[in-house]
C-alpha cells in the first residue's frame, strides 16, 4: 500500500499520510513504516478513526506490548493501555491532589518510556482522544542527533559509564502512598548505559531523562551535573519536534533513540485524554 511521507523537521519526525490504521496493513506496508520512523525517530498519522481495540492491533505490528504496572494507570479492561489524562473514570476533571494526577504531570519531564525497567520500551503509540486548545502538546528529542553532535571530549568521556534508573526518583515529588509495596518492588532500579547503541541502527544516542538518577562511580552532585547537561544539550530546539494534537492524531516514537515529554495545560479545567501503548523491548541494554 502506497503511502505519503513528509519531513517534520530537519532532524526529528516524519509524517505519514495515506493509511488508515483502523484496517490491516500487509507485511511489506508495515516494513516501510518502521524504516520511515526509524530513520526519523518519530513518525506521526494525522487524524486516524481508530479505537481502542484496532490501536493494540496495529501496536502489536512492531512487537509485544508491556502491560501497564500500576493498576491506578490501566484503562479498565485493557492493561495494555495507558492513559494520559486529568479526567477520573467517570469523565470528570480530577481534583488537584488526587495522587493519579500527580503522576500524569510527571510525564511533563523528558523522559524515555520505560527506561526504569531492566528491558526497556522498544517504542510507544500515543492516540489522542480529547485535547486542550492551548497547551497540552507532545516534544520529542532525538537523541542520537544530540550524541553526534557532542563535542570529541564529551564523547570520550560519556562512553562505557553506566546509568541507573529510578521510576521513583523521577517521581520522588509525589506522596510515597500513591504506590503499594507490590509495585515498588516490582520495578527496582536498573542499569543502563548512558550512550546506547541502537539495536537496530546502530547508532549511539544518549540515554538518559527524568528516571536517570545517577551514574555508577560519580557522586550525587556530578552525576547530576552530568545527566542534566547531556538532556538540555539533547533537547534544544535544533533537536526537537512540538507536536500540536488534534482528535485521532498518532504518534508511534523510538524510545531508543528519543526522550519526550507532555506540554503543561490547565488541568484543573480543561480535559485532556490520550491513550498509549508500549511495544516492550527485546532484551537488557547491558
Amino acid at each position: 500500500m502506497e503511502f505519503e511521507t513528509r519531513p517534520l523537521t530537519p532532524t526529528i519526525g516524519a509524517e505519514i499520510r495515506g493509511l488508515d490504521l483502523s484496517k490491516p496493513l500487509s507485511d511489506e506496508t508495515v516494513e516501510e513504516v518502521r524504516q520511515v520512523w526509524l530513520s526519523h525517530v518519530i513518525a506521526v498519522f494525522p487524524q486516524q478513526e481508530v479505537d481502542d481495540d484496532q490501536h493494540i492491533a496495529f501496536s502489536r505490528r512492531f512487537g509485544e506490548l508491556e502491560l501497564i504496572n500500576m493498576s491506578a494507570l490501566q484503562m479498565d479492561g485493557r492493561p495494555e493501555i495507558y492513559e494520559a489524562t486529568n479526567l477520573d473514570r467517570h469523565g470528570n476533571i480530577m481534583v488537584d491532589d488526587d495522587p493519579v494526577l500527580a503522576i500524569n504531570r510527571g510525564n511533563q519531564k523528558w523522559h524515555s518510556d520505560s527506561s526504569f525497567k531492566r528491558v526497556p520500551a522498544t517504542a510507544s503509540i500515543l492516540r489522542a482522544y480529547i485535547v486542550p486548545e492551548q497547551g497540552g502538546e507532545t516534544e520529542f528529542a532525538n537523541m542520537a542527533a544530540a550524541y553526534d553532535a557532542l563535542d570529541d571530549a564529551t564523547k570520550e568521556r560519556c562512553d562505557g559509564l553506566i546509568a541507573v534508573h529510578d521510576f521513583y526518583w523521577s517521581r520522588r515529588d509525589i506522596n510515597e502512598k500513591t504506590f503499594s509495596q507490590a509495585e515498588r518492588d516490582a520495578i527496582p532500579p536498573v542499569r543502563h548505559p548512558l550512550i546506547r547503541v541502537h539495536p537496530e541502527t546502530g547508532r549511539k544516542a544518549i540515554y538518559a531523562g527524568s528516571h536517570a538518577r545517577e551514574i555508577e562511580g560519580m557522586d550525587l552532585e556530578e552525576s547530576r551535573e552530568l545527566i542534566d547537561s547531556l538532556i538540555e544539550h539533547g533537547t534544544s530546539p535544533q533537536f526537537t519536534y512540538r507536536h500540536k494534537w488534534k482528535v485521532g492524531d498518532m504518534v508511534l516514537w523510538d524510545n531508543r533513540a528519543a526522550l519526550h515529554r507532555g506540554m503543561a495545560f490547565d488541568d484543573t479545567k480543561v480535559k485532556r485524554r490520550l491513550h498509549r501503548t508500549t511495544i516492550a523491548g527485546t532484551a537488557p541494554t547491558l
